[in-house]
This record gives C-alpha cells, structure tokens and sequence, in this order.
C-alpha cells in the first residue's frame, strides 16, 4: 500500500503546480495526512525541484516503453532509496 502512496505524490506532484510547490517549499505540510512509511516521508522530503524533474522524467520515459507499466510503483521507490515494504514483488 505504502508503494501506491510514493506514486501517488509523485504523480499529484508531476500534474498538480500547486501541490508541487507545496512539497518542495514545506514538504511537512504538504505530505501530512499521506500514509508513509519515515523512510518514504524522508526521501520524498528531500526531493528537489531539480532532483524531481529528473527522477519524474526518467520515470516517465520508462512508463512510455512498457506496455503495461508493470514494476513502476516498485521502480519508482527504489529510485527514491526507499525499500521495497509494501510485499510487492518479493
């Protein structure tokens, strides 16, 4: 579940100005109420904008060369250094 919610903040942050902004500016904030673990709050609060931009482009540049998009929640929290605890894939 906890996987979902990377990629959750990911996506909303990738199509939201607002919400990016928020979580780059008091990261705290902007993700108080979403269910991570201190390791995912952590890494996702220590995303830049600049960081962000790359990590977000090379996710989706993978996203557009698999058909079904299968392992990208895992991928997307392995690029972040988070470990994989959701169960998913092990």
């Amino acid at each position: 579940m906890s996987a979902e919610n990377v990629t959750t903040v990911i996506r909303r942050a990738a199509a939201e100005p607002e919400f990016r902004t928020a979580l780059f500016a008091d990261p705290t904030t902007a993700l108080a109420g979403i269910e991570l673990t201190e390791e995912e709050r952590a890494a996702l609060s220590g995303l830049t904008a600049e960081s962000f931009d790359t990590f977000s482009g090379e996710l989706e540049a993978r996203m557009s060369k698999s058909e079904l998009g299968l392992g990208i929640e895992m991928d997307a929290t392995r690029k972040l250094g988070i470990s994989n605890t959701s169960g998913v894939g092990t």
